[in-house]
Formats: structure tokens, C-alpha cells, sequence
């Protein structure tokens, strides 16, 4: 793992296959000694953000967006996932253009009026003990690549998964995968 790949999308190969994690596109946001934490960028509930909030809220007309399940751990967190045009000094700085946040202060700036330009809203996060991801990698589990923030941002859910492995090289149509034990 190298420093300079993250923040990177990492993504479920096919032996990944009816788990949690099949077809996810997850946006890795720390890989280091201490772990790994990233968040599903691809998983929609069936629950629409706006059903979270309460009634009197102004922005709801503008939260008809799905909640994306982030991951297993701690589903009671409630994250953000946004256009830099909006930090404040709890706000995390992901890349250049996508910032995280909890979805509090996104939820009070939006009813204030303020603009963000792109936001996505989660719950819970995807989450690995150290050496853990290190040992999923070589199992050829996840191909780690680099952070493509279109997908992340514009593209639909149900896309994600099948252009990133197409921007990675693969055809899966032709592709066959199987573990070769050469990562």
C-alpha cells in the first residue's frame, strides 16, 4: 500500500460475490498501519434522506435522494459525502473536489439557505482491522484503484461498479477471474 493511493476507490472483485460487499465501489478514505475506513458509494436503501428528517425542516424538498448504506460498522453514524464548495472545522478534505462530513452541518447549512453543490448522505462505513485489507488485497478480493471522482459523483448508483471495473481494464464480458496469487 502506498500513501500516494489513497484516497483511492477500492473495489469488490468477483470472489466477492454474494457477500456484503458484492459489486461495491467503496471510497477509501484512510489505508495505513493503524486500519483502513471507507464508505460504499454504491449501495442506495430503499429509504429516501428527506424520510429521516423531521417535518419542519426547509431543505426536505431537496433530500428526495436515497440514503446510501456506507458499510456494517456503526449504521447509526450519518455521514455526507460533498462538493468541496462547502467546510467548515469539522469537515474532512478527501480530495480535491469531494470533502466528508457529518450530515448535521450539511442538514443546518441547507436550511439556512447556503448551496452545496453535490452532496450524497450514509450511514455507516466499511471498516478493516490493521493488515487486514493488506491481506484482502493479496487474496485478490479488492483491487485498490485510483479515485475516479466522476463516478463518485455524477454517475448513477447501479453504474458505478460496472465502469470502474471497465476504467480498471476490465471487459466483463471476457474477463475471467480467478485467483492467481500474483498480487
Amino acid at each position: 500500500m502506498l500513501e500516494s493511493e489513497i484516497p483511492g476507490i477500492l473495489v469488490a472483485m468477483p470472489s466477492l460475490d454474494k457477500t456484503y460487499f458484492e459489486k461495491t465501489i467503496i471510497l477509501l478514505c484512510e489505508f495505513n498501519t493503524e486500519g483502513a475506513f471507507g464508505l460504499i458509494m454504491n449501495r442506495p436503501s430503499s429509504t429516501n434522506v428527506k424520510e429521516l428528517l423531521s417535518p419542519e425542516l426547509n431543505c426536505k424538498k431537496a433530500l428526495n435522494i436515497p440514503l446510501l448504506i456506507g458499510g456494517p460498522v456503526e449504521p447509526d453514524s450519518f455521514w455526507t459525502i460533498h462538493s468541496s464548495d462547502f467546510s467548515i472545522e469539522d469537515t474532512t478534505n478527501i480530495s480535491q473536489n469531494i470533502n466528508l462530513s457529518s450530515a448535521k452541518h450539511i442538514l443546518s447549512s441547507l436550511e439556512d439557505g447556503k448551496t452545496v453543490q453535490s452532496y450524497q448522505f450514509g450511514i455507516g462505513y466499511s471498516g478493516w482491522a490493521p493488515g487486514q485489507l493488506d491481506h484482502e488485497i493479496k487474496e485478490e478480493s479488492w483491487w485498490l484503484g485510483p479515485l475516479d471522482e466522476s463516478i463518485l459523483i455524477d454517475m448513477k448508483y447501479e453504474l458505478r461498479w460496472e465502469k470502474t471495473m471497465e476504467n480498471l481494464g476490465f471487459d466483463l464480458l471476457t474477463t475471467t477471474f480467478s485467483k492467481t496469487g500474483m498480487v
